[in-house]
């Protein structure tokens, strides 16, 4: 246990900003990134429910990640970090779900804490296990069995409601019958998703629909958004050079994405696009007095006031990408300190960035090029997609090409990261499939053969197999635990591969019941996304008989 407890307290030591409480008649909270510490800690979104479920003086929250070896909780199970107590001692347990390779991290620590994996194994006296994130409320269904209540939607307005109940339930009714009391007063809010109160209806196999099991659980379950984005934006609680942006105070400027491109899951179900105040952000920055600040946006240059940013003085100010666009063109000047800069293509014809809704030109990619010349910038990234709908085999030469005129007006290190195309629920390419597993690897390969010579320059690219993983749990059904299970036991998603992959390869209709389904998201329907994705096939018509 000494070394268990050692390594976890090197990593509170590099902390600042570590909430310490005392238990005592506190309501107990494990807030747990199930993957590792280094990865969590720098996930702005886990730190922001972890000071919101402080905030309040009848609540205690505390952290815990996936073990570095797991072998180590053999023995002893998992613990938190700040007290350093075992996850089955705690009232709530509580999951980030942002990213769906980590699914099966949930059963592998669930298992570590001595917690039964599934809802109907746990009793009275194990903890609520409840989960939250971008995750719960984009597609569910696949940890469906795991949860007992998951938030759909954003933790801002969510979390003082969920407390709320748990205390009021808990001061009147039995211990035993406490978890059924709090779930069905939960459902009396928009929100908040009870699994156990619904099941998958199939014919000859295929989903056809959900049945309501209990009464007055809503058919549909309204995600909710928090409202006063503007005062309530997210900024770092923890600081700590483990983190991927090692000491950097990160800043919320904006929620949502006005582009909405049309494979993009955060362009849509962050919706509607919300920014953070100017004054507060100023205020906050000025307060705390950062070395280093970093401000977060999926398209930074949409931030109306960056410019009075970059005026801000006293510390340095970084950021994650850039928008290839005009209003990028005219901020450059301001990189005095950025050494990296990413720009985000997707794609290498203009035909296919119009296809994906990508509205950038190449004119403008290479113009921002040129122009880093001037600044201090060491290296040039950039993110390109292959496998996106309608694309055709020639257009992984058009990636090459871009890249070799940028190189020409770019002297310094460029490197290019290849992701493979995911469909993603809420989006317009929702229906569409993933490319062949072969076709994939012969363009990975084509790609390294063709960028071989460039030189200082370095091709990066996602493993395929886990793109085809995430690309099943996106959108799957209940169905997939049995896959997650398999996953957490220690399989090769490799070798389950072959028994998933049709689902993964079919394109599907308007008709078809999507997993996701019973989530209704502001100003997002179904009709509305199936629209856009008639918009980008008649572009690829359109452009194919040109």
């Amino acid at each position: 246990m000494k070394k268990i407890f050692d390594r976890i307290d090197a990593f509170l030591k590099k902390e600042k900003g570590t909430i310490f409480k005392e238990h005592g008649g506190r309501i107990k909270i494990c807030l747990i990134y199930p993957n590792l510490y280094q990865i969590g800690i720098s996930n702005l979104g886990f730190q922001a429910v972890y000071r919101l479920f402080n905030q309040r003086k009848d609540v205690v929250c505390e952290r815990a990640f996936l073990p570095e070896k797991e072998q180590d909780f053999i023995n002893h199970p998992i613990v938190s970090f700040e007290s350093k107590t075992p996850l089955y001692e705690f009232d709530i347990v509580a999951f980030s779900l942002c990213f769906e390779n980590d699914y099966p991290n949930i059963l592998k620590i669930l298992k570590l804490g001595r917690i039964p994996h599934y809802t109907l194994q746990r009793g009275f006296n194990h903890p609520l296990v409840v989960a939250g994130g971008v995750g719960a409320f984009s597609n569910p269904e696949p940890l469906a069995e795991i949860f007992d209540v998951l938030f759909i939607g954003e933790a801002e307005e969510l979390i003082d409601k969920f407390i709320e109940a748990y205390r009021t339930v808990k001061e009147g009714c039995y211990l035993e019958d406490f978890k059924d009391s709090l779930k069905k007063e939960l459902l009396k809010f928009d929100g908040f998703y009870v699994p156990e109160a619904y099941e998958e209806v199939y014919f000859q196999g295929k989903l056809r629909g959900r049945r309501v099991l209990w009464e007055n659980a809503p058919e549909k379950i309204k995600k909710v958004y928090c409202k006063n984005f503007a005062e309530k934006f997210n900024f770092s609680q923890i600081i700590t050079e483990e983190a991927v942006f090692s000491s950097i105070f990160l800043l919320e400027s904006m929620r949502g994405c006005p582009f909405s491109c049309r494979f993009c899951l955060v362009g849509h179900v962050y919706k509607p696009v919300r920014k953070a105040s100017f004054e507060k952000l100023r205020q906050i920055i000025e307060s705390l007095k950062p070395v280093k600040a970093g401000i977060i946006a999926p398209s930074l240059t949409a931030y109306s006031e960056l410019k009075e940013l970059f005026k801000l003085e006293g510390f340095e100010l970084s950021f994650t990408s850039l928008r290839a666009d005009k209003a990028t063109i005219e901020i450059l000047k301001n990189l005095a300190s950025q050494k990296t800069v990413t720009l985000a293509p997707e794609a290498g014809s203009q035909r296919l960035r119009k296809i994906i809704k990508k509205e950038i030109s190449e004119e403008d990619l290479i113009t921002i090029a040129d122009k880093l010349k001037e600044t201090s910038v060491e290296t040039l990234k950039l993110y390109f997609m292959i496998g996106l709908p309608f694309e055709k085999d020639e257009e992984i030469n058009e990636i090459v090409k871009l890249i070799k005129k940028i190189r020409d007006v770019f002297p310094r290190r460029i490197t290019a990261s290849i992701s493979i195309f995911v469909p993603k629920p809420f989006t317009p390419f929702q229906w569409h499939r993933m490319e062949e597993h072969e076709k994939i690897k012969e363009k990975l390969k084509k790609l390294k053969k063709d960028t071989l010579q460039i030189k200082g320059f370095k091709l990066v690219h996602e493993v395929p197999k886990y793109s085809y993983m995430e690309g099943y749990f996106a959108r799957a059904s209940r169905k997939a635990i049995s896959v997650i299970e398999r996953i957490s036991e220690g399989e090769n998603f490799g070798k389950i591969f072959d028994e998933v992959k049709d689902s993964l390869y079919e394109i599907k209709s308007f008709k078809d019941h999507l997993p996701w389904d019973f989530i209704e998201h502001e100003g997002l329907t179904k009709e509305a996304l199936w629209k856009e994705y008639e918009r980008a096939k008649d572009l690829a018509f359109q452009t194919d008989n040109i």
